[in-house]
């Protein structure tokens, strides 16, 4: 009777617990302040959250985010770093198949392709 109840409080405490797959960090925030105020400061501040979330999922041996590398990639493309942009595009192919569509055509609209 003892080891029902405590394999049934371990499972509903398991059940509870959350597991990350994927670590978003502070990103979201910061991407609604980047749209919203559209300042230097807030671009900058998105940019380094990206640049945490990359570093922290790199720590954690999770894949970034799906769109991530690919918003980076757009950052960098709007500081005219096309070299390191189609990096971050490709890693956003490989990592995310699904994103090919998307990823090619950026990459053939700004004429980043090989």
């Amino acid at each position: 009777m003892k080891a029902r109840a405590a394999l049934l409080l371990c499972l509903l405490l398991s059940a509870c617990a959350q597991t990350s797959y994927l670590y978003y960090g502070d990103s979201s925030h910061a991407y609604y302040k980047a749209v919203k105020h559209a300042t230097a400061q807030s671009v900058a501040d998105y940019k380094a959250s990206l640049e945490n979330v990359f570093s922290e999922s790199a720590c954690r041996q999770q894949p970034v985010p799906p769109g991530l590398n690919c918003d980076y990639a757009m950052l960098l493309i709007a500081e005219k770093d096309f070299s390191a942009a189609r990096e971050y595009l490709l890693r956003e192919k490989s990592c995310w198949p699904e994103s090919a569509l998307l990823v090619d055509h950026l990459l053939q609209r700004y004429g980043l392709e090989p």
